[in-house]
């Protein structure tokens, strides 16, 4: 009964990209404020020093300080949305896309699809000479650590950006392709002040905001989005042993990049390469064909 009054409600702020704009401002500031929040209460519990928290905006992330504080950018995220959801949009938080039933399926395909591109890059960066295996080596916790952390990177990520931004721009705009571009450069843009990011990284990073929200411009779910990126990420950084978006994770296969950054995408990562430029494109007009004949 509560979420049908919701639904006829209309919202507070009838502008959606005015919307957009203040629920983007309220989360960037609160998610600041938390994340140093987290920075104080570490340092004053002993628990990371100030050397450590620096050297994470120097590429050697420290992944107790940065899952503890993207657990405070998930109280942001969730505070920002409940927020704006209730008193501005007047609508259910769960018509996001957090519907469960029935999307077991979206969510094993996201999880492949992320694999499938990151093990295709690899390999063929492998075969062509691109990068040397140096090590491979096991640590559990590390592991463990980075995946709680990608999880949570995920639902932030895509419940932000996919979820209230997206779906509000398609709200505002009757092509709902303008909406999801317009999403994935804020998108980017959002990753902008990461360590070593080149211009082809950022253009990538604008190709990955449009494979993770191709489905959602369809579907209006954020099961497949979230799980993509959690593949995404895990296998990117934590298995594969590339830089996630300039962020050094600790890794089971460690390499030498020996080829061209044009190709490897050097310090920024795989996210930097142009061989993932081919790879998101290809994916981006697979699902939307396939999504396009399923919903005519």
């Amino acid at each position: 009964m509560e979420e049908n009054n919701l639904q006829q409600k209309q919202p507070a702020i009838k502008q959606a990209w005015l919307r957009v704009l203040l629920f983007v401002l309220m989360y960037l500031i609160s998610s600041a404020i938390l994340t140093m929040v987290a920075g104080i209460i570490m340092v004053l519990t002993g628990s990371i020093t100030m050397e450590e928290i620096q050297s994470v905006a120097g590429n050697k992330g420290n992944i107790i300080f940065l899952i503890f504080s993207q657990v405070f950018s998930l109280i942001a995220a969730a505070l920002s949305i409940w927020v704006f959801r209730k008193f501005v949009d007047r609508r259910s938080i769960i018509s996001l896309g957090f519907e469960v039933k029935g999307k077991i399926k979206d969510m094993i395909a996201g999880f492949l699809v992320g694999f499938l591109i990151l093990f295709l890059g690899f390999i063929i960066l492998y075969f062509t000479n691109q990068l040397e295996i140096t090590v491979i080596e096991y640590n559990v916790k590390a592991i463990l650590g980075s995946l709680v952390l990608f999880i949570i990177v995920a639902i932030v990520e895509e419940s932000v950006m996919r979820g209230y931004v997206l779906n509000n721009l398609m709200e505002w705009l009757k092509n709902k392709y303008v909406a999801l571009f317009i999403s994935a450069v804020i998108f980017a843009l959002f990753h902008g002040i990461n360590p070593n990011i080149t211009l082809l990284g950022f253009i990538n990073l604008i190709l990955a905001g449009l494979a993770l929200g191709i489905t959602y411009v369809h579907t209006k779910n954020l099961w497949f989005p979230i799980f993509l990126h959690i593949s995404w990420n895990y296998f990117q950084g934590t298995i594969f042993g590339f830089e996630v978006s300039g962020l050094n994770i600790k890794s089971i296969i460690n390499h030498d990049l020996i080829g061209s950054d044009l190709i490897t995408g050097g310090k920024f990562g795989f996210e930097g390469s142009i061989l993932l430029s081919f790879l998101l494109i290809a994916m981006i007009i697979v699902a939307d064909r396939i999504l396009a004949k399923k919903t005519v």
